[in-house]
């Protein structure tokens, strides 16, 4: 199988009718064996399946041919290559139920593959999406070892082992290989996506005894069921692979929350999950709401409502939000820097103005001493001194008052 990171887009055999061109393949029908309720069967050499999908790889499970008269290899041809020869797993041994063929990792894109020469059983292929794959209309399953399925509670049991269907039915392990079950009274999971519907598969087993209260939690609505086998049922198959355990019916599109808890256990009978299905809301993994991060709250209510941590916004948009959120913050921070330098150089700029001209008004009222320069008189060549000191000293001590020059007479 893929691994559990990538995700799964089941294609049921009766989705696939333009896919059997060649050949005589024959619809077999069953009480819930078959995933869907229906396989599709070719028994004489010369047919093909020629399945053309948008993804990266796609794989194809059902019965494998009974080796005592049936050819236990056939040809593959992907896109334009040479087919080239596979053989089933384990040749020669009896029939199995089983993942019979995938391909290698293709690059993402649309492809077509086309099985020749084959005898074998189809029961449904699984399509590994990738970028471009479009999701509008396609059935996602789930398988019980995803993440996105978180599980809560102590007696949860993880298994690999067969499913025994019994009588002339070819057994196999479950879809993905493993199943979990429980029985413990407050176990249970649950399950967050985006989509329009869902529903739980498991394994019935109809050798254990007793019976197990189920509650389907799905937005805040509950839906009761039990699983019950009184002592003494007669058994015709001791386990049923694909029994379908829940289905909510057409949901409003959006996102969802789905909680499961096991209500009441009494004798053998466990409640056994194998895989889920859903219709997304989504039309492309890009947007695909990623519910398994831990900032992701639980949504209920039939409608969610989308928040930038978590409910349903896709990563691409919230890693957007969050790109633009830092720019603007780091703008904002560049003007706010630039403002301040703006506001601190006029302030400076002003107080550089005001001392310049602090300092030209008292410039402007410092008074220097005035000095009188008085020519000699002709008349006489005798200066008093005494008396022009006087002047000179007055003049000195009050800058403010000129003293006025000496007549004549007083020379004389």
């Amino acid at each position: 199988m893929p691994p559990l990171s990538d995700v799964w887009l089941l294609l049921d055999n009766s989705q696939m009718a333009s896919s059997f061109p060649i050949g005589n393949w024959v619809t077999s029908l069953s009480g819930g064996a078959w995933l869907g309720s229906t396989a599709i069967t070719i028994g004489s050499p010369g047919g093909n399946i020629l399945v053309p999908f948008q993804g990266t790889s796609i794989s194809f499970a059902g019965n494998t041919p009974s080796s005592s008269d049936s050819p236990t290899w056939f040809l593959v041809g992907i896109d334009l290559n040479s087919p080239y020869n596979v053989s089933f797993p384990n040749p020669g041994i009896l029939q199995s139920y089983t993942q019979w063929y995938q391909t290698p990792t293709l690059p993402d894109g649309l492809h077509t593959v086309n099985l020749s020469s084959i005898v074998v059983n189809l029961d449904y292929a699984i399509i590994t999406a990738g970028p471009t794959t479009p999701l509008s209309g396609s059935t996602i399953v789930v398988d019980d070892e995803s993440p996105e399925i978180v599980y809560n509670g102590n007696g949860w049991k993880t298994s690999d082992s067969g499913i025994d269907i019994g009588g002339s039915w070819v057994n196999g392990p479950p879809l993905g290989n493993t199943t979990h079950s429980t029985s413990n009274m407050g176990d249970g999971f649950s399950f967050q996506f985006a989509g329009s519907n869902i529903s739980v598969y498991g394994v019935f087993e109809w050798t254990a005894t007793g019976s197990v209260g189920v509650d389907f939690t799905l937005d805040g609505i509950t839906t009761s069921s039990s699983l019950s086998v009184p002592v003494g049922t007669a058994i015709s198959h001791p386990e049923i692979p694909n029994y379908l355990h829940f289905s909510s019916g057409t949901l409003k599109a959006g996102n969802h929350n789905l909680v499961m808890s096991i209500t009441q256990s009494d004798g053998n009978q466990s409640f056994v999950l194998d895989y889920l299905t859903y219709e997304p809301s989504f039309s492309s993994l890009v947007e695909k709401p990623n519910f398994t991060s831990p900032a992701s709250p639980v949504s209920s209510g039939s409608e969610s409502s989308p928040s930038a941590s978590n409910t349903g916004v896709p990563v691409a948009v919230t890693h957007k939000r969050n790109v633009k959120a830092i720019l603007g913050g780091a703008i904002g921070g560049v003007l706010g820097v630039v403002l301040i330098f703006v506001v601190l150089r006029f302030f400076l700029l002003h107080r550089r103005i005001q001392k310049t001209n602090r300092e030209r008004r008292v410039e402007g009222i410092i008074i220097h001493p005035s000095v009188t320069i008085y020519k000699r008189p002709r008349k006489s060549t005798e200066i008093h001194t005494s008396r022009i000191a006087q002047s000179a000293t007055k003049s000195h001590s009050d800058p403010g008052l000129e003293a006025p020059p000496p007549s004549y007479d007083e020379l004389s």
